[in-house]
């Protein structure tokens, strides 16, 4: 049985400076409707997957976490069946850490997001709303909008007039894209953060403009109804830096690098870290396709413009080393200074990043990144990987135990699940994805039960234990793995759909989306359904207004008490 740990030394584990991971395992909607800050959501359903990805050492401690601890005590039995020695269970799960009068907070990647509104209170960054600025151009004055998203988002849709400044970019490209020293410069993404973040490198690169950050980004553009003004399409072609920017762009990234305190580690140095057994994660901040081209031996692909918001689903312990590498020093040392406010403590830069490297001798990689599946909603998916498909497809990751529980699965292929539910009453089908998935398109008839909660509720779906069961899933992962499971608990008649849902839509058989005859939408199912249905569905205004004041919410820890 795992040990268990309170609420009170939980928070004095993260105060610490030990090595430890907090792993929430339920399900997105629910971690997305509260959590505690700084946990990483890893739904139980894909831990042997992924947690070796976001933990590879095995003695470091994790602690699990959910709401009341069933699944998280199951969780860590788990992780110790993978070898893991320090597995431990928050005593009462999210109900007693709440009773103890801590918080729980409410969104996706929020260790980014509050350091987001810190900066925004602490340096009193000036904002502009959508207000203010459509009236300013609507009487003409001149603007300059950096646009602070990857150039995908910026393609899709940006505000009129809007130049592309992505944020792992912004010290290369800024000064040559702000024509006029005294005209304001107003930074904006889609909501609130980047903007944020995005002002305040503009305001310690000592700009001239006065610079703002856009409040509530093109979400409170749309929110203020004037979707027919947004532009879409590429941005207009950039020069290269000059050589007194680039010289400029080293001068800054080497007095952010003195401010912020991040040490420089040589390929010689790094190279001795990497054999050294010493846990640290290698996170590689260039664009995509500079990623594909080559990249260091184990490095993850970490996009510099989307830092905040990935970072958790690649870092798993927080106060282990992270070493960023760019081509140089200007990319990396931004995502440093960025990974060094979010919290982080022991952040490096590659001196010289993959040139010096390669130039040191030292080999690289090439090709797509592991993929990180483990149920995350396709915004996460978008911002871990901004990656085009052209590209190619990301590396799928190893999953422990899973070729010794799939050969001793039934497999069954999509046609003749197709057949067999035309043939056959009383098929029990279930998808084992989480709702939102779910909700945005499953096969017929079937019903939706997580593979996190299969132990606890497989009695509701199926009583008998000589029912004849199908599981599915994304890719016939988490169902093979489940399978085993149920064939455990004394069910005998249970398949696999082989290749999962991404197979039967692959052969072109009939899917649907909703909850079907599940019941009312309740409201964690409705945060999972937004989370992953978005593009499907659309991002309602409602919800944009709720996402938008989640975040400011965060900002409410960092004011003087007298001010709230």
């Amino acid at each position: 049985m795992p040990d268990t740990i309170g609420a009170k030394e939980l928070g004095e584990l993260m105060d610490s400076a030990a090595l430890f991971a907090l792993i929430d395992v339920r399900e997105w909607g629910e971690f997305e409707h509260g959590q505690i800050l700084g946990a990483r959501c890893l739904p139980r359903g894909s831990l042997e997957k992924y947690l070796p990805y976001l933990v590879p050492k095995s003695d470091v401690t994790v602690v699990f976490v959910c709401d009341d601890g069933r699944r998280s005590t199951r969780a860590a039995a788990t992780a110790e069946a993978m070898g893991y020695t320090r597995a431990r269970v928050l005593d009462g799960g999210l109900e007693a850490w709440k009773k103890s009068g801590k918080e729980c907070y409410g969104g996706w990647a929020l260790t980014g997001k509050d350091y987001g509104e810190k900066l925004l209170v602490e340096e009193a960054i000036p904002e502009i709303s959508a207000h203010d600025l459509h009236g300013r151009l609507a009487a003409g004055e001149r603007v300059c909008i950096l646009d602070s998203r990857p150039l995908g988002e910026y393609r899709a849709t940006h505000l009129p007039g809007a130049r592309s400044a992505p944020i792992g970019q912004i010290a290369l490209e800024a000064p040559g894209l702000i024509a006029d020293s005294r005209i304001p410069v107003v930074a904006n993404c889609a909501g609130r953060t980047r903007s944020i973040i995005a002002a305040h490198l503009l305001r310690r690169m000592k700009l001239a403009n006065p610079v703002l950050a856009l409040k509530g980004g093109t979400g409170a553009w749309r929110i203020a109804g004037w979707d027919a003004e947004l532009a879409s399409g590429d941005d207009l072609p950039h020069s290269p830096p000059s050589a007194a920017a680039l010289a400029s762009a080293e001068q800054f990234a080497a007095r952010l690098a003195r401010e912020d305190n991040i040490g420089l580690l040589s390929p010689a140095e790094f190279n001795a870290l990497s054999v050294s057994g010493e846990l640290f994660y290698l996170l590689d901040v260039r664009q995509a396709h500079e990623f594909v081209a080559g990249h260091l031996p184990g490095a993850r692909f970490c996009s510099g413009t989307q830092v905040q918001f990935v970072v958790d689903a690649l870092v798993g312990v927080p106060n282990a080393r992270v070493i960023t590498v760019c081509d140089g020093r200007v990319r990396a040392t931004v995502a440093a200074s960025i990974l060094k406010g979010m919290g982080y403590p022991r952040v490096s830069v590659l001196d010289g990043g993959v040139t010096a490297w390669q130039a040191d001798g030292y080999p690289l990689e090439t090709g797509t990144p592991d993929e990180p599946d483990y149920g995350e909603p396709p915004w996460l998916a978008r911002f871990l990987q901004d990656c085009p498909p052209s590209l190619g497809a990301p590396r799928p990751l190893p999953t422990p135990g899973l070729n010794d529980a799939r050969s001793r699965s039934v497999m069954i292929a999509p046609d003749e699940l197709q057949r067999r539910l035309e043939r056959q009453a009383g098929q029990v089908l279930l998808d084992l994805r989480g709702a939102g998935e779910f909700a945005t398109g499953h096969i017929p008839g079937a019903r939706s039960l997580s593979r996190g909660w299969i132990d606890l509720k497989i009695a509701e779906a199926a009583p008998d234990n000589r029912a004849s069961v199908v599981l599915y899933c994304r890719r016939a992962v988490e169902s093979v793995l489940a399978a085993a499971t149920l064939s455990r608990m004394g069910y005998r008649d249970v398949a696999v759909l082989d290749g999962g849902f991404a197979a039967w839509q692959a052969r072109g058989h009939a899917v649907e989306d909703g909850l079907g005859s599940q019941g009312e939408l309740e409201e964690i199912a409705a945060a999972e359904v937004g989370l992953f249905g978005a593009g499907k569905f659309g991002y309602s205004n409602d919800r944009m207004a709720r996402y938008l004041k989640d975040e400011e919410a965060l900002g409410h820890r960092h004011r003087p008490k007298a001010s709230l």
